[in-house]
């Protein structure tokens, strides 16, 4: 189901200690009945119609952001007279879809008469991603278009650092020119050396921390205003404690960890242990995908910290000891591996605190299965981090790079193969309503993926719930936000790999229990401790140094 792709995906990026965003996408939690494969008549049909895939999503762009086009908008520069083929690969954030053929069938109606390119899809499911990544770059096998995601080999630091990654200045240059006027600055964030190695996604990239809450239960309780007009932690205490004292809903646990690894207070890039909403500040880890690297984004203090030994994360350790005594606190939570919105669904737990981007409220509710009142503590920069996540890249072994640039440079362009590779085959696996993609008859189809994962989400139809002008909304957002001032730095890590291996072990054995509150208070003195025994003076200084010779180049 929907849900279960979107619970996948949460659950890998919270694995890849990365800014914990939502998903980005929409229509990732909304809820729908298990896919199942067409018949073949069904399938036929579909196939049918595949050439008219998108018309209406077209004829629709109008609610769609400024900085999008509508279909064929591109003016693509094709410069081979016979058809190439290119191979793409991407994530399947559920299962694969039955329909993915018929909707490669589609795009190549499309690719084939307007740029001479054959495009053979290929989806892995998120669990194997990272290892399949591996492999093929391993074995060298052709793979001209790849999107990245913050695990392991597969992300866009570990490959361009591995020299995996071609660099795709001049093919921008030349194939690539719309996504140079799309992105802008954005292509700063997958920089090295002035050489641009990828292609971050135009998407909604403001975030911010929410509180998420059971609107069910602050209803009961006559809590909902209170909940909704909330500036400071002490009045989600009086939530938490009133939940906790209720004869009705005081099995509930207050709260849980977002993403199952026990991150419940401490959610990066945050540091939200403060006594009110307006008193929380951030950090920019600098691509660090530890958290261990900690800079005042704002560039005001060019100095950076062991994010882990910080006054702020002290307080964010000290106040979850205090709920997880108070009782707030999931007990297993440390341990359970359970994401949040699974807990919330299951009638286990009433609240937890989680990243999100414009349309927190339909996303949340659809993943939770139930209503969820969220509100603000803080939003946040967008950072190098935030634009690595998933980044569409040519790796070396790219047998058509050109043609890869150009389709690339086509997803950012034509609303058609935007909303193929989002929602599938229109009449088949969504239908528009009200300038809005939802599912035909309310059940799933053959296909259907999260608009965030290609290219330009502004081009991509809004999934039902959030409004025809949702695009619109997040375009102003995120013109609204503000840019750290290290956007573009990135640091070459080869020198200090065994200390990160190392570090990366030791987050893992104690990250969950000082975060949860469930570790006593020697177990923060002891994790600090095990950090500096295993290399993390020697990470700060490689990032610092390097840092320090970015900034005197800026």
């Amino acid at each position: 189901m929907k849900l279960k792709r979107t619970m996948a995906l949460m659950l890998t990026v919270a694995m890849a200690a990365s800014l914990a965003a939502c998903g980005n996408s929409e229509g990732s939690g909304s809820a729908s009945a298990d896919t199942t494969a067409e018949s073949a008549g069904d399938t036929a049909a579909a196939s049918d119609d595949a050439s008219t895939a998108g018309d209406t999503a077209a004829a629709d762009d109008s609610a769609a952001a400024d900085d999008g086009t509508s279909a064929a908008a591109g003016n693509y520069n094709v410069t081979w007279d016979d058809i190439v083929d290119i191979d793409m690969m991407y994530l399947a954030t559920s299962t694969i879809p039955a329909g993915l053929q018929d909707v490669e069938d589609a795009i190549n109606e499309i690719t084939e008469n307007e740029i001479n390119v054959h495009v053979n899809l290929e989806m892995v499911e998120t669990g194997s991603y990272a290892q399949q990544v591996s492999l093929r770059m391993a074995s060298s096998e052709p793979m001209d278009l790849l999107l990245t995601m913050p695990m392991d080999a597969a992300s866009f630091t570990t490959m361009q650092t591995q020299n995996q990654l071609m660099d795709i200045t001049d093919l921008l240059d030349e194939y690539g020119t719309d996504i140079k006027e799309i992105l802008g600055d954005k292509l700063k964030g997958t920089s090295a050396d002035g050489r641009v190695y990828g292609v971050p996604g135009n998407r909604t990239y403001v975030a911010s921390t929410w509180i998420i809450m059971r609107t069910d239960v602050l209803e009961d309780l006559g809590l909902l205003e209170k909940a909704q007009n909330m500036t400071s932690l002490a009045e989600y205490e009086e939530i938490l404690e009133a939940v906790k004292n209720s004869d009705k809903w005081g099995n509930l646990a207050g709260i849980v960890s977002s993403d199952g690894f026990g991150n419940c207070l401490g959610i990066n890039p945050g540091y939200l242990a403060t006594d009110t909403f307006a008193e929380a500040t951030c950090y920019d880890s600098l691509g660090d995908n530890n958290n261990v690297i900690s800079i005042n984004p704002d560039g005001s203090d060019t100095t950076i910290r062991n994010n882990y030994e910080t006054e702020e994360f002290q307080a964010v350790v000290e106040k979850m000891r205090e709920w997880y005594n108070k009782g707030y606190v999931y007990k297993d939570t440390a341990t359970n591996g359970e994401m949040a919105e699974t807990m919330v669904q299951s009638g286990v737990a009433f609240s937890y605190l989680g990243n999100c981007e414009e349309g927190v409220e339909t996303l949340k509710s659809a993943a939770c299965g139930m209503p969820m009142t969220c509100v603000p503590i803080i939003t946040y920069p967008v950072t190098t981090s935030s634009l690595t996540k998933f980044v569409w890249t040519i790796p070396n072994s790219a047998k058509e790079p050109e043609a890869a640039m150009t389709f690339l440079d086509m997803m950012f362009t034509d609303s058609r193969i935007a909303n193929l590779l989002a929602w599938g085959i229109e009449g088949r696996d969504y239908e528009v309503v009200d300038g809005q993609a939802n599912y035909v008859n309310g059940e799933e189809g053959a296909y259907h993926s999260d608009d965030f994962l290609f290219g330009n989400q502004f081009i991509t139809l809004p999934w039902y719930g959030d409004g025809a002008d949702f695009r619109e909304r997040c375009q102003e957002v995120e013109e609204q936000g503000g840019v750290s001032a290290y956007l573009g730095f990135a640091c070459d890590t080869s020198s200090i790999t065994n200390e990160i291996g190392a570090v990366t072990n030791v987050i893992a054995e104690y990250k969950a229990q000082i975060q949860t509150g469930a570790g006593d208070e020697s177990a923060y003195t002891d994790f600090v401790q095990k950090l500096k025994d295993n290399g993390v003076d020697k990470i700060i200084e490689c990032y610092q140094t390097q840092l320090n010779e970015w900034l005197e180049q800026q």
